[in-house]
């Protein structure tokens, strides 16, 4: 029987999680997925073997259970790699502390000998740009066999910032999240649906308010704007940023121009959401690759984003312009420029910039990496009781 592979996603967003197991599984490499509560297991390939190894993330939970959870989850991940220890093992999340998970767990699971990946989101975590976090993710980028990136700019990052040998990264392009269908209504209708007049002028901006992603500059440009209505769909964490924005918000909603889901937003809503919105906003500060751009683009919605990351490789004029600075006017210009369009973008033609990045192809470089490092993996069609075709 062909070694399987363990899929390693620490509770990490469970679209994107979906996606690489079902992309994996297509291609014939036998998978196990160790997820958790929030895993979409009903959407899962019928050939990915699942194991709710993490259990709850409810944030709700006193401290003291989340601790014990987490100290749970990492002993029954260890214990499970060491019984597997021939099993190539792909992480695709990071959990905090890093010098742990990233540190000191990376270096058991290296040292049984398999073959280790990690998947570099971004260079460093959000927010979190310090010479303390840039000396730790040194140590943690040489630990595993191959570092995956999903942007030619992340690997330049890699090669030139921490010194990681070019033949040590893949680039394995963000695959398209497709969890999310499309709402089959029109544009005016998905508007009537969140009480909005169907001419509205409206830009989304989706997912939890940081201050990496430049959400005080989208309300300074949208106050510029009174032309403009501001779907927001996400939550304002408990903290002065936060507190800030949603204060903003609050006086916002008072003249009429917000549709705001605050909190858990679910997948109904979010196909709402980008239905009714003419543009998605990304005025991000930083950013390597982004669920949020490949999901506007995956369902057809343009995007006007700054020129970070892989944002310069993704956007162009089929599916968006670009802001051209981080100033509440250069939001509010780039939001300007696409209505003055002489007709919006059609929704067909901002998702064929983005087709060729379903995960089935998108993995292609580490399938094949992995037939080199584990020649008993015998890809093909996955059968229905979750084997490899032999």
């Amino acid at each position: 029987m062909p070694k399987e592979l363990l899929l390693v996603s620490h509770g990490f967003q469970s679209h994107y999680e979906l996606g690489v197991a079902n992309g994996l599984t297509e291609n014939g490499v036998p998978v196990r997925l160790l997820g958790s509560d929030t895993t979409l297991v009903d959407r899962l390939h019928p050939g990915v073997r699942f194991q709710n190894l993490r259990g709850s993330q409810d944030e709700k939970r006193p401290r003291w259970g989340k601790a014990l959870g987490l100290l749970r989850y990492h002993v029954k991940l260890v214990a499970l790699a060491l019984l597997r220890p021939r099993h190539p093992i792909m992480i695709i999340g990071m959990l905090r502390p890093e010098w742990i998970v990233g540190l000191v767990e990376c270096a058991l699971l290296r040292c049984t000998g398999r073959p280790l990946s990690l998947t570099v989101h971004n260079l460093l975590p959000h927010d979190r740009h310090t010479a303390a976090m840039r000396r730790l993710y040194w140590w943690i980028y040489r630990i595993p066999s191959r570092l995956l990136v999903h942007t030619e700019s992340t690997r330049q990052g890699l090669i030139e910032q921490f010194g990681i040998r070019p033949e040590k990264i893949l680039l394995v392009p963000h695959g398209l999240n497709d969890a999310v269908a499309p709402l089959d209504c029109s544009k005016a209708q998905a508007k009537r649906l969140l009480a909005l007049p169907a001419d509205a002028r409206t830009v989304l901006f989706f997912g939890h308010v940081s201050p990496f992603k430049g959400v005080e500059l989208l309300m300074d440009a949208v106050e510029r704007m009174p032309e403009v209505t501001l779907l927001m769909a996400g939550r304002c964490t408990p903290d002065s940023y936060g507190n800030a924005i949603r204060a903003r918000l609050v006086a916002l909603r008072q003249t009429g121009r917000l549709r705001w889901f605050d909190g858990y937003v679910d997948e109904a809503t979010i196909a709402r959401v980008f239905a009714a919105a003419d543009l998605v906003a990304l005025p991000y500060r930083h950013i390597d690759q982004s669920g949020v751009l490949l999901q506007a683009l995956s369902l057809g919605v343009p995007v006007a984003a700054t020129r970070v990351g892989g944002f310069n490789e993704l956007v162009n004029p089929d599916n968006g312009v670009f802001i051209e600075a981080l100033t509440g006017e250069a939001v509010a210009d780039a939001v300007r420029r696409y209505f003055a369009r002489e007709a919006p973008l059609d929704a067909e033609t901002v998702r064929g910039t983005v087709k060729a990045y379903a995960w089935k192809r998108t993995l292609a470089p580490y399938i094949e990496w992995l037939g080199q490092v584990q020649p008993t993996l015998a890809f093909g069609p996955a059968r229905p009781d979750g084997q490899s075709a032999p």
